[in-house]
């Protein structure tokens, strides 16, 4: 980089914030030399990506920042190769102001440019050279100012307790925000970073810090290390007055001759809740980097909890961002949060191999790294915390997905991505949670280690550079030694929905027993799904106990009818999913379900989740009577609390179908059926329950508490909350476990009226803990009346929330049963104002919330709005597709189903 006049240019840069780029309409190129090549010259701007034959090689950056400012400035040199002269490149900046634009060419020639910003979305810009360059290297240079962001990405800024502080989000796309870059995971590249920062700031990025020295004026010019190559969205900063804590090295290992040093980083006042996170840290890398049989790739490592963050937490490399409510954890944490925060922080870390050190080519396998490193999270856990039943977090992932994947309108794991309007839709639960338990499914079917021997081999193969998914499986097959797993995992990632295996069991003679295995695509009531239109290849496993006893078999399906012959007699039972591991659901007949009813306690603990599966989305198909569901129901209260957990899942659904006599025979039957469980477990000590009993416990006593029939306990539970706000004196903490501050702020919104908003909204402002914030906010806008959501939207308007807590009140106002149609009235009136406040990702997503309405007609007029608005929610079509068909949904279910729920719970 020329120093001198680069970082003139950057001082003036900072003092001129209103100057605008330079340069009209693009001139046309010269003439090529003779003998040379016609220079490339597209003229399409390209929607997705970027033409091919320019390679960015390596980056050189040079910011200016403040948090106390309004904007900042930089100056970036691109090394780039060029496979043919061209005389326009296109490349990626948003909302910057390029101050000058220029090529240098390796014999020194300087060639001017004129910059083209906004060519197509997603900021598509061009540069168009007064002289063609040359095929070969050259350097790119630009310097340019640019605003801080406020919607939490790019180079944002937050704002806690009236102090700013500066972080980036760059996934997917919003590294050109901060610098303008060829800014597609494809193009790997090492970074040089320098920023300069008024003294005093924190300054943390990807490298280490190599100088810190003292510029003009009270500035402070720090230079980081070079790094390895990585992709343009794991590119990091953070500015600010954070708080740093030094935790201990992670020490050298066999695989690792140096310790890595590692650093905490928070907002004022919030040092010592890093300590948990930090402390557990060198155990889970640890695990990784023997899981990987490969070390850490880059050298150091910061974890940063920003005063605000649009996701959990970004997987930088070597200096991981997140959400204060994904890091940090004191006394006031619970047992639920903390185990969010632990694999949070277990997924972040494994990304620093899946996703970092092999990285995807383009957005369509943005899974490979969402799914692998939401599974390997709960490997690390398991690990570390065997206590836990991590083990079990793969089967829910993929069961949380599955409400997604009955949609006509889900996505496939590895889905087209043409635009960059598409590339946000491929970050929701089919990518993370699906592919999660998808690839759970196949360390299961492979075994786990010729799993692992693939991961390696992997990464190995592919370390600093980019693969794709025929990539991913050759490795796993060559490394597991068996191909035939490709077309299998191929039907998977390849088409959406969910498997349905509707498993006849029956005995056609004495001795001989039959298992008729008829697979279809899972179809809620109401669904234009056609069931019989696809065929996975499905590494299918079942429990069989008989005459025989116990035992499992296990066949790849690749047909739509199997029939599997059960020598040596028939069948007493057959679990359709052993160990609960396979992505499928399942139907059987009445008798083999009231067998398995009957053995339910002989169910592992994979398979009664399953079990508890089956029955909602059997009934939820039409396929499980309201009678079937209850007894199945009754039936899993004797099994693992998180089949508990899931077989209560239902019970809003049911409450909604019922007139207000029903709701009583309802919350009748709810107590009738799961107040002895939750007698027992309240009254054991915590100390001799396991995390899982804790967590039914604590969910049971807030199903209990809305559905069942425990009037003293939610009068006092009512008591409690006002007391922890101080709606009759000093607030006070003490009043509430963490575990019961959601359900005790939804009472205080039902039952204690204005006078508990008044002072909750009262003491929010003393609140800096965003779990806390969100937690209250979010139960004030869905249990309060219209008076209170009028409020809370004018508060949100007005500036006195966080981006992510307009958006927490937002959805949660949309979805309250009382006064959602006030709330829609406004959201609809003040739209444009309220984007305006939202997270850049949460914006398309908006439109998905039509499915919190239960009428066909209202879904149709609510889509009418949205498609009037796109220009102010780019990307919003499939998430309006799919609100569209859950109203639909949930309006068929209502036609079809009530009439059988009232008759259930007359």
């Amino acid at each position: 980089m020329n120093s001198l006049r680069f970082r003139a240019a950057l001082a003036g840069a900072v003092s001129i914030l209103a100057l605008q780029a330079c340069g009209n309409a693009a001139s046309e190129p010269g003439n090529a030399p003779a003998g040379q090549d016609a220079p490339i010259v597209t003229e399409v701007p390209p929607a997705g990506q970027l033409p091919t034959g320019v390679s960015p090689l390596a980056y050189r950056l040079d910011l200016k920042t403040d948090p106390d400012a309004e904007s900042f400035g930089g100056l970036v040199e691109i090394d780039v190769d060029l496979s043919a002269p061209h005389g326009r490149i296109w490349l990626h900046s948003v909302d910057q102001d390029i101050l000058d634009a220029r090529a240098v060419l390796p014999d020194g020639t300087s060639v001017p440019a004129t910059f083209t910003g906004d060519q197509a979305p997603g900021g598509v810009s061009r540069l168009d050279f007064d002289t063609p360059l040359p095929a070969g290297p050259a350097t790119l240079e630009l310097s340019y100012i640019a605003p801080y962001n406020f919607g939490l990405a790019g180079l944002y800024k937050a704002v806690q307790s009236d102090t700013d502080y500066l972080a980036t989000q760059m996934e997917a796309i919003d590294a050109r925000r901060m610098v303008p870059s060829f800014d597609e995971p494809r193009f790997k590249t090492p970074w040089t970073v320098t920023v300069t920062a008024p003294a005093g700031m924190q300054v943390i990025a990807n490298g280490e810090e190599i100088n810190a020295k003292p510029a003009e004026d009270g500035w402070v010019r720090h230079e980081f290390a070079k790094t390895r190559p990585i992709q343009s969205y794991l590119v990091a900063l953070a500015v600010g007055p954070y708080e740093e804590r030094i935790a201990a090295d992670i020490p050298a290992t066999a695989l690792r001759a140096e310790p890595i040093p590692l650093r905490g980083f928070a907002a004022i006042g919030k040092r010592d809740k890093l300590a948990e996170s930090l402390d557990i840290t060198d155990e889970m890398l640890l695990w990784q980097e023997s899981y990987f049989d490969y070390p850490y790739p880059y050298g150091k490592l910061d974890l940063i909890a920003a005063p605000e963050f649009a996701y959990g937490a970004m997987e930088n490399a070597g200096a991981i961002i997140y959400r204060e409510a994904a890091l940090l954890m004191d006394e006031q944490t619970s047992l639920a949060r903390r185990r969010g925060v632990l694999t949070t922080h277990a997924h972040e870390l494994g990304h620093q191999w899946f996703g970092n050190l092999v990285t995807p080519k383009w957005w369509n396998d943005i899974w490979l790294n969402e799914a692998f490193a939401t599974w390997i999270s709960y490997k690390t856990m398991h690990a570390v915390d065997p206590d836990g039943e991590w083990n079990l977090s793969p089967i829910l992932a993929g069961l949380s997905a599955m409400g997604s994947d009955s949609l006509v309108a889900a996505r496939q794991i590895r889905n087209p991505i043409n635009a960059n309007g598409d590339i946000l839709d491929a970050f929701d639960a089919i990518t993370y949670r699906k592919g999660g338990s998808v690839l759970n499914m196949f360390e299961t079917y492979l075994g786990e280690e010729d799993f692992r021997a693939g991961i390696r081999l992997h990464m190995k193969r592919f370390e600093d550079g980019v693969a794709d998914a025929d990539d991913f499986m050759q490795s796993i097959a060559d490394g597991s030694g068996q191909p035939e797993i490709v077309s299998s995992f191929t039907s998977y990632i390849s088409q959406p929905g969910i498997p349905s295996l509707d498993v006849a069991v029956s005995c056609p003679a004495p001795d001989a027993g039959l298992i008729t295995i008829t697979q279809k695509r899972y179809a809620p009531l109401g669904s234009d799904i056609d069931p019989d239109a696809q065929v996975w290849e499905i590494p299918f496993a079942a429990r069989i106990n008989g005459p025989t006893g116990d035992r499992t078999i296990r066949q790849m399906l690749k047909d739509r009818v199997t029939e599997i012959p059960l020598d040596g007699g028939c069948a007493d039972w057959v679990m359709p999913n052993a160990d609960g591991t396979g992505y499928w659901r399942f139907d059987t007949g009445s008798d083999n379900l009231n067998a398995l009813i009957d053995a339910y306690d002989s169910l592992s603990d994979g398979e009664q989740i399953l079990f508890a599966d089956a029955l909602e989305s059997g009934f939820r198909a039409g396929r499980i009577s309201i009678e079937d569901l209850k007894r199945g129901i009754e039936a899993t209260t004797s099994g693992h609390p998180r089949a508990v957990s899931e077989a209560t899942g239902v019970i809003p659904t049911l409450n909604r179908l019922l007139d207000e006599s029903g709701q009583e025979n309802l919350r009748a039957w709810v107590q009738a059926t799961f107040g002895p469980l939750a007698e027992y477990l309240e009254s054991r000590p915590a100390t001799a329950l396991s995390q899982q009993e804790v967590l039914l416990r604590d969910k049971i006593y807030s199903l209990l508490l809305e559905y069942g029939d425990r009037p003293e306990d939610r009068s006092a539970l009512l008591d409690r909350a006002q007391r922890y706000i101080g709606a009759n004196g000093t607030p006070d903490q003490s009043a509430l476990p963490p575990e019961d501050l959601g359900i005790a702020m939804k009472i205080g919104a039902e039952d204690g009226g204005r006078a508990f908003y008044d002072a909750a909204t009262a003491y929010l402002p003393s609140v800096t803990n965003q779990t806390e914030r969100r937690t209250l906010l979010a139960a004030l806008a869905n249990r309060g009346d219209e008076s209170m959501v009028e409020d809370l939207f004018a508060e949100s308007l007005k500036g006195s929330y966080s981006a992510d807590e307009v958006f927490a009140v937002v959805s949660s106002a949309l979805s309250n049963d009382t006064a959602k149609d006030r709330a829609w009235e406004i959201f609809m009136a003040e739209f444009g104002a309220i984007v305006a406040r939202m997270p850049e990702i949460r914006k398309p997503q908006l439109a998905g919330m039509t499915g919190y309405v239960c009428s066909v007609q209202k879904s149709s007029d609510i889509a009418a709005f949205f498609e009037t608005k796109g220009a102010l929610i780019p990307g919003y079509e499939r998430s309006l597709a799919q609100g569209v068909e859950r109203a639909q949904l949930c309006s068929a279910l209502k036609t079809q189903k009530a009439l059988d729920v009232k008759n259930a719970f007359q």
